[in-house]
């Protein structure tokens, strides 16, 4: 009888074991997204580029754990090709989306050479775009391409190979029960490429506690170029 309680212990244990296991193992990345680039929009001229990134963003955009409701929204962005500097210049924008137009002014990003705005913007990827910046003796009218509809990897795959990448990891992040995580995902640019061609996803995890993860895929083949954690 002893025997049997003890085979019958040891088997209810493992069986919680493989309960907890399972939890960890089934997370959905999905669900702590607060931002997630869909499509890529480009174009450039001999010494000019523009992309349009557009998708899906917590409409209260703030890193506390908490995923609320998300909205539509487009990010231009202004560089000269191969990342040179910008000049220190007013520019000025005139986007057209099917037909509807959104007009304003640039702002300098803290963060590279190159100057941006925000749209509130929906798109599904086979809009007509038409993109004017003017500044100071230049103007730049360019038609934009979907560039992203040539990827190989789409924003879920990206998704679904940082979840496997990380998942040691992220399990790590939430074994404290007082941490929650959220997820953004970005589309970046080789800008040491002469033909503007490499793009890579970025997914970036973030928790509560300040820790972060982040891991870098080739759009194209899959690759993780790097990682962080």
């Amino acid at each position: 009888m002893k025997k049997k309680i003890f085979v019958f212990i040891m088997f209810a244990i493992c069986l919680l074991s493989f309960s907890a296991c399972g939890k960890k193992n089934n997370l959905d990345l999905s669900k702590y997204v607060i931002e997630q680039r869909e499509n890529l929009f480009t174009a450039n001229d001999d010494l000019y580029s523009v992309s349009f990134s557009t998708g899906l963003r917590e409409t209260d955009y703030n890193f506390d754990g908490v995923v609320n409701e998300k909205t539509p929204f487009g990010v231009i962005t202004f560089t000269r090709n191969n990342n040179l500097p910008l000049a220190n210049d007013t520019y000025t924008y005139v986007v057209t989306i099917n037909e509807q137009c959104y007009t304003g002014f640039l702002e300098k990003s803290n963060t590279n050479n190159s100057y941006t705005t925000d749209l509130e913007v929906s798109t599904i990827g086979d809009e007509t775009i038409n993109v004017q910046i003017s500044f100071t003796g230049y103007t730049f009218n360019q038609n934009l391409v979907n560039t992203s509809s040539e990827f190989q990897v789409d924003t879920n795959t990206a998704l679904d190979i940082a979840q496997k990448e990380l998942k040691e990891d992220i399990n790590n992040l939430l074994s404290n029960k007082n941490v929650k995580i959220e997820v953004v995902m970005k589309i970046m640019k080789d800008y040491s490429s002469a033909e503007l061609k490499n793009y890579y996803w970025y997914v970036g995890i973030i928790s509560t506690n300040g820790d972060t993860l982040g891991i870098l895929i080739d759009a194209n083949s899959g690759d993780i170029i790097a990682k962080k954690v």
